[in-house]
C-alpha cells in the first residue's frame, strides 16, 4: 500500500484540507470531524481498493483502512497540512458539534462510562469465577480466600459512585477530586449500606427541621451523575464571584459543602427513585414480556447502534448490576445476539456477491462480529446492501428471544460475542452459546433467502480485433447508454493521464485519448452546459442526465484560447458526432504540458457504472464509453 498516495486521494474526497475540523484515528479507522459532511464523497471513498468501508457515526466520518495501515495513512494525511491532529478524546468532543441533542446525551454517558468499563469487567469476571468455584465446590465459600476474593469482586460496585464521579468530572468540567470526595460522602460508612436497605432504615437525623434518612448510595448510578453535573455549575458560578486571592480556599470549600447538602437532601433521593424505577421497570418488562422483549430489543439494537444512542446503555446496565434487587445484566446478552447476527449476514454476503472487493471485506467483518466488533460488518457490508442488515435484525431477534426465554444474564458490561462467555452468569453459558449460533445462522439463512441487489463489477474480454471490451455482468441495470469517441487517436485509461485530477478520477470515471488531429465532436446528444472562455474544455448535459466533460490537453487553460476554435456555444443543443472544436495540436504540444484529452462523466455517482469499452486506436464516433443507469 502506498500510504502517501492513498492519503492524497482521500483528502479531496472528504472536501479538502479546509473541510477537516480535526483528524484522529483508532486501531482500524480514520476518524475525521468535517465542517460540512455533505462535501464528502462516500461512494468514491468506498470504491477505493484500500478502503474497507465508510460511514458517519457520532458526528465523525469514519474511514475503515485496517489495522497496521491506518496510522501510516493518518500520518501521511496530516503531514505537510494544517489539519489539526487530535486525540480520540478531542476528536469525540469536536464531533459532538455535529450531533443532535439525543446523540450528545448518549455520547456524554459513553464518555463517562467507557473509562470505567475495565474495572466493571474485571469485577464481573471475578464474580463469575467465584460463582463457578462455589457451585462446583472448588473452594469453600466460608474460607478466608473466598471472603477476600468476594471483597475484590464487589468493590467496584460498592464504590461505583466514586468511580463515576471522577470520570464524570472531566465531562462536566469540574474538579475531579472534589467530585470523588462528593462520591465518597454519598457512600460514607456512617450511612447505612444501600444494599441492605430492605432490612430497614436504622436511623435518621434532623437538620433545620428537615429529616434525612442515613442511607448511602453504594452501587447507584443516577444520583452521583446528577450531583456531579450540578457541582460543575456550582463551582463555575462561585469562581465568577469569589476574588482570585480567596479562590483556592473558598471555592473548593463552598463547592463541596453546597453540593453535598443539595445531593443528600434532594438529588440523592430523587436520583435513587428515578434510577430504581428505570431498573425495576426494565426488569418487569424482561420478566413480563418474556421472549417478546428479546425479539424487539434484539431486532432493534443494530438500528440503535447506527444512531449512536446505544452508548447510553452502559449507564443502564451498570445500574442493573449495582441494584441489590437485580444484580445482573440481562440486556448485554441481547446486544450480543444482535452483534453476532451482523456477522452471519456479512458471511452470507460473501457467498452471494460477485464483487471481489466486497468478498475481501465480508469475511474479516464477519469474524470481527464474533468478537463483538460490528462496525465493519454494519457499515462496510450490510447497510451497504440494505437487505442483509434487515436479515441481521431477524437473526438478532431470534437469538434475543432465546437468551431472554432461557434467562441468560451477565456479570459485567461491554463484552459481547464469544469473549462474552467469560462474564456469563454460572449455569447460562450453554444457552448463551446456543443463542449465538441461532443468531448467526438465522441471519445467514435469511440473507441467502431474501438476497440483495449486488454492486456492479465488470470483466474484460477480448474480441476478434484483439480490442478490450468491457462486459457488464451484474443484474438490475435499467439501461446502458453509449458515448462515442470525440477525437481520432489512441484510447488510453484515465489513470494514465499525466494529471492527478483526472488520473485519480476525482472528477469522475471516463477515458482519455492521445489525439491524432484537432477535430473534437460531441460524444453524446444533449445541451452544451458550458463552453469555457479559453475553449480548452466543454461540458455537455445529455438528454438522459449524463454530464460529460471534454478537457483538451493538460494545462491548456494557460493558452487563453490560442489555437482553439469553437463551432458551438453554451446553451446549444447538439447531437452525438456534431463538431464542437478545432484545435491546433502542434501549438498545444508546444505550449502545454500534454495534448492528451480526457472525457469524464462528472456525475458518475448517479449511475451503476461508467466504463471505457475500447483501448488502442480509435476513430471519431466509435463506441467509446458505456454508462449503466440505476433502476428506479
Amino acid at each position: 500500500m502506498d500510504y502517501n498516495k492513498l492519503a492524497k486521494e482521500i483528502l479531496p474526497l472528504v472536501g479538502g484540507e479546509k473541510n477537516i475540523e480535526s483528524a484522529a484515528h483508532c486501531s482500524t479507522r480514520l476518524r475525521l470531524v468535517l465542517k460540512d459532511n455533505k462535501k464528502a464523497n462516500k461512494s468514491k471513498l468506498e470504491a477505493m481498493e484500500e478502503v474497507k468501508g465508510v460511514f458517519e457515526s457520532a458526528g465523525q466520518l469514519q474511514i475503515i483502512i485496517g489495522q497496521g495501515a491506518v496510522n501510516k495513512v493518518y500520518d501521511a494525511l496530516v503531514s505537510g497540512t494544517n489539519i489539526s491532529k487530535s486525540s480520540m478524546g478531542e476528536a469525540k468532543k469536536a464531533a459532538m458539534k455535529n450531533m443532535n441533542p439525543l446523540q450528545k446525551f448518549a455520547r456524554v454517558l459513553s464518555n463517562i462510562f467507557v473509562p470505567i468499563i475495565p474495572a466493571i469487567v474485571a469485577s464481573g469476571l471475578l464474580m463469575g469465577v467465584l460463582g463457578m468455584c462455589s457451585t462446583f465446590g472448588w473452594i469453600n465459600s466460608k474460607s478466608g480466600m473466598f471472603v477476600l476474593l468476594d471483597m475484590f469482586s464487589n468493590a467496584a460496585f460498592v464504590f461505583l459512585p466514586v468511580l463515576i464521579a471522577f470520570s464524570a468530572a472531566k465531562e462536566f468540567n469540574t474538579n475531579p477530586f472534589l467530585a470523588a470526595a462528593l462520591g465518597a460522602i454519598m457512600i460514607h460508612p456512617s450511612l447505612q449500606n444501600a444494599w441492605t436497605l430492605g432490612e430497614g432504615i436504622k436511623n435518621s437525623i434532623t437538620i433545620f427541621g428537615l429529616h434525612l434518612s442515613m442511607v448511602g448510595y453504594q452501587g447507584t448510578v443516577l444520583p452521583i451523575l446528577i450531583a456531579v453535573w450540578v457541582m460543575g455549575y456550582i463551582e463555575r458560578s462561585l469562581r465568577k464571584v469569589i476574588p482570585n486571592v480567596l479562590d483556592i480556599l473558598v471555592t473548593p470549600f463552598l463547592t463541596l459543602m453546597i453540593s453535598a447538602f443539595f445531593s443528600m437532601f434532594v438529588i440523592g433521593p430523587a436520583g435513587r427513585f428515578i434510577g430504581d424505577g428505570i431498573s425495576l421497570g426494565l426488569q418487569s418488562l424482561y420478566n413480563g414480556a418474556g421472549f417478546f422483549a428479546g425479539i424487539v430489543l434484539g431486532g432493534l439494537y443494530s438500528t440503535i447502534v447506527i444512531t449512536g444512542v446505544h452508548h447510553s446503555f452502559h449507564a443502564i446496565e451498570a445500574g442493573l448490576l449495582a441494584n441489590p434487587h437485580i444484580g445482573k445484566n440481562f440486556l448485554l446478552p441481547i446486544w450480543s445476539m444482535a452483534n453476532v447476527a451482523q456477522g452471519g449476514a456479512a458471511l452470507a454476503v460473501y457467498f452471494k456477491t460477485k464483487n471481489e472487493k466486497i468478498k475481501s471485506i465480508a469475511v474479516p467483518a464477519s469474524l470481527s462480529c464474533l468478537l463483538g466488533i460490528t462496525e465493519p460488518a454494519i457499515f462496510g457490508v450490510n447497510l451497504r446492501f440494505g437487505k442483509p442488515f434487515i436479515a441481521a435484525a431477524v437473526g438478532g431477534a431470534i437469538g434475543g428471544a432465546y437468551v431472554v426465554f432461557t434467562k441468560v444474564a451477565m456479570t459485567a458490561v461491554g463484552v459481547t460475542g464469544i469473549p462474552g462467555t467469560a462474564i456469563v452468569k454460572q449455569g447460562s453459558i450453554i444457552n448463551y452459546l446456543i443463542g449465538l449460533v441461532l443468531a448467526f445462522v438465522g441471519a445467514f439463512i435469511v440473507t441467502i433467502v431474501i438476497g440483495f441487489k449486488d454492486e456492479v463489477e465488470v470483466k474484460s474480454n477480448k474480441n476478434d480485433d484483439n480490442e478490450e471490451v468491457e462486459e457488464e455482468i451484474i443484474n438490475n441495470v435499467d439501461s446502458i447508454e453509449k458515448l462515442v469517441a470525440p477525437m481520432n487517436g489512441k484510447s488510453i485509461d484515465l489513470t494514465e493521464v499525466p494529471d492527478k485530477t483526472f488520473a485519480a478520477k476525482l472528477l469522475g470515471e471516463g477515458m482519455a485519448i492521445d489525439p491524432e488531429d484537432g477535430i473534437v465532436v460531441s460524444p453524446i446528444e444533449g445541451k452544451i452546459a458550458h463552453l469555457f472562455e479559453t475553449k480548452h474544455a466543454v461540458a455537455i448535459e445529455g438528454k438522459s442526465g449524463i454530464e460529460v466533460l471534454i478537457h483538451v490537453g493538460i494545462d491548456t487553460v494557460k493558452m487563453n484560447g490560442e489555437g482553439f476554435k469553437a463551432f458551438a456555444k453554451s446553451g446549444d443543443y447538439v447531437k452525438a458526432g456534431d463538431k464542437l472544436l478545432e484545435v491546433d495540436l502542434d501549438l498545444v504540444k508546444e505550449k502545454a504540458k500534454s495534448s492528451i484529452t480526457s472525457v469524464v462523466v462528472t456525475n458518475t455517482d448517479n449511475f451503476k457504472f461508467v466504463k471505457g469499452i475500447k483501448k488502442g486506436k480509435i476513430e471519431l464516433n466509435d463506441e467509446f464509453i458505456l454508462v449503466g443507469s440505476n433502476k428506479a
